[in-house]
């Protein structure tokens, strides 16, 4: 059977969004937020972004992980792919 594999297309996760939005927030808004404390509620809501953005690169790779053949899992992409390339499985 073929080997598992994770694969990532836009490689970002949680931690990366976190810190490109706390740096985005000091360099552009520094007069206007400035307390990048843990328990800061600023904080919670660019944790949330975050994390809405780590969702939606997680779909996307497996979105794009779904038009390749030899990585799909489901099976009527699986079937929807064969049909493209001309070929007839039995079902």
């Amino acid at each position: 059977m073929a080997e598992q594999r994770d694969i990532k297309y836009v490689n970002r996760e949680f931690g990366d969004f976190k810190e490109q939005l706390v740096e985005f927030a000091k360099s552009y808004f520094p007069d206007s937020y400035n307390d990048f404390n843990e328990t800061a509620p600023g904080m919670m809501f660019i944790e949330m972004a975050s994390y809405v953005g780590d969702v939606l690169s997680f779909y996307q790779d497996t979105q794009l992980q779904e038009t390749f053949l030899q990585h799909a899992q489901n099976p009527a992409n699986l079937y929807s792919l064969a049909y493209m390339m001309g070929y007839n499985p039995r079902v």
